[in-house]
């Protein structure tokens, strides 16, 4: 039985290694020997054997070699550390008129809804402080002595980012 795996496996192999020989004879113009030897040099990878024939070169990598002083490397390295610097103030700058315009956007709401209901109190930043039954649904009611609001949400998992 042993003996049958081997050869079956043996003759699997030779198939396939016939068969790659023939690949790279139709690819490329190497006689049997010249596809057998490149074959062998290549370890059976066929595809090498005709990238070889079509790029002689192909598997050598093209060392890049930096040509600048210290200075120069250096003064490299601190442009790209301002440059990611700037770029990275300029967008928490943008982040923060977003904030602010956002904010804006609340307050008029809550001065619009604020007419409607002239018993409410509440006017920031002067006055933080509202009944805790007001009807002005913007209000938030009356601060606590834990620094929440009465009309607050109770809910603990809730976060607000603004």
């Amino acid at each position: 039985m042993i003996f049958y795996i081997i050869f079956f496996s043996y003759m699997n192999t030779q198939q396939r290694y016939s068969g790659a020989i023939a690949l790279i004879k139709t690819q490329t113009n190497y006689t049997e020997e010249e596809a057998k030897e490149k074959l062998e040099k290549w370890e059976g990878n066929y595809i090498n054997v005709i990238k070889e024939y079509l790029n002689p070169n192909f598997n050598k990598k093209i060392v890049k070699k930096d040509n600048r002083s210290t200075n120069e490397k250096m003064m490299g390295e601190i442009r790209g550390f301002m440059d990611t610097a700037s770029a990275d103030f300029l967008d928490r700058k943008e982040k923060e008129e977003k904030k602010q315009e956002y904010l804006k956007r609340v307050y008029n709401q809550f001065l619009e809804a604020k007419k409607q209901y002239p018993s409410c109190k509440y006017d920031p930043p002067r006055i933080l402080n509202c009944d805790s039954n007001c009807p002005n649904p913007m209000c938030p009611g009356e601060l606590g002595p834990d620094k929440k609001y009465s009309k607050m949400k109770k809910e603990e998992n809730e976060v607000i980012d603004i």
